[in-house]
Formats: structure tokens, sequence, C-alpha cells
């Protein structure tokens, strides 16, 4: 199955809690994908913040275990990078109105 990451369009809910910051949810089609989770991480992603992209998973027997997944390394490296490019977007934007800034008012963050 080919997939177009241009067709994907990617939803994120900015969150203001400690650890989580988003919630984002794929939509391919008729399929749409919840769950995936923008937290805090001890470590520097390759954005370079110390953000975590987790797509979902449940629990279960002490620990979690993928909803999603791809195989494809390559392409899921290409996908987060469509899903962080719109996280920062999005977060552009969030802070443009609960702050009542201007564009020139936000500093760049991992355009």
């Amino acid at each position: 199955m080919n997939i177009d990451l241009e067709k994907i369009e990617v939803k994120v809910k900015v969150i203001e809690e400690k650890k989580l910051k988003a919630i984002i949810s794929l939509v391919i089609g008729d399929i749409i994908i919840k769950g995936f989770r923008v937290s805090e991480s001890k470590f520097f992603n390759e954005m370079g913040d110390m953000l975590w992209l987790t797509p979902p998973s449940y629990m279960g027997g002490g620990r979690y275990h993928p909803i999603f997944y791809m195989p494809d390394k390559e392409l899921w490296k290409q996908l987060e990078k469509r899903i962080w490019d719109e996280y920062y977007r999005q977060l552009k934007e969030y802070h443009k109105k609960r702050f009542d800034l201007a564009d020139d008012d936000i500093p760049i963050v991992n355009p």
C-alpha cells in the first residue's frame, strides 16, 4: 500500500498540562487515528526540543502496547516530521489567540 503523506491531515489539540503538551489525530480519507501524544521528555528530540511524540497505545500486563505501528522506519520519520511541523504551526496559532499576539511578537521555534 502506498501512502501519500500529503493527503494525511494532522489535527492538533494543544493541552496546557504539566507534561502532556498536545493530543494529535491523523485523518487519512475516511479513517481517523486518534491518540498521538506530545509530552515532555528528559531527552532532546530531532527538532532540538525536550518533547516526545508517542503513537497511540494501551497498557496491558504492566507495559504499553502500540496500537499504531509503521514498519517502514523511513516513512515513519517522514510522517513524524509532518506531525512536528503541524504541531509547531498550531502551537504558534494557539499562543497568538491565547495571549492576543501578533506574528512579530512570537519567537521562531523550530520552523
